[in-house]
């Protein structure tokens, strides 16, 4: 999918002017001459800023393209199923992450995706395996994430 410099600058804008939306409801941190909103605010400004840009690029170089074109590989039956089972994994991730806990979830989650995109089980069971211990370990000791423990202790 591709989007012309217009729209994608509208988008763009958009995100940008919700993003500061969001940021301005932060609590400042007492003590402190910043706070909690400043990097969002900062990422917000220069991405309305970048919207903006876009936009009268696309005003001045008039082109004929359209707001929105779909690839080749988009009109496939296996690109449109792959995008549906991301789509539901990623909502299953959510629905049943804090009662199954992360590291569970997090490889049926990745086996089904790799398996669904025509990995060899062998491969995605490995890789899977990998993958969420790596994440779990940077993201749950190391950045400190509270990620959801499974019910069973073993698991994380």
């Amino acid at each position: 999918m591709k989007l012309n410099d217009l729209s994608l600058g509208i988008l763009v804008l958009l995100c940008g002017g919700g993003i500061y939306l969001s940021a301005l409801q932060f609590s400042p941190i007492p003590g402190q001459s910043y706070g909690a909103e400043t990097m969002p605010t900062t990422i917000a400004l220069v991405a309305i800023g970048l919207g903006i840009f876009m936009i009268g690029k696309a005003v001045v170089a008039r082109s004929g393209q359209p707001a929105l074109a779909l690839a080749d590989w988009a009109r496939s039956p296996v690109a449109l199923l792959g995008l549906s089972v991301a789509l539901g994994l990623v909502l299953f991730y959510i629905l049943f992450s804090r009662a199954i806990g992360f590291v569970p979830t997090a490889f049926l989650v990745i086996v089904t995706l790799m398996l669904t995109l025509r990995t060899r089980p062998v491969t995605a069971i490995v890789v899977s395996l990998l993958a969420t211990i790596v994440i779990q370990q940077a993201f749950g000791r190391l950045l400190l994430v509270p990620l959801p423990r499974s019910a069973l202790g073993f698991l994380w």
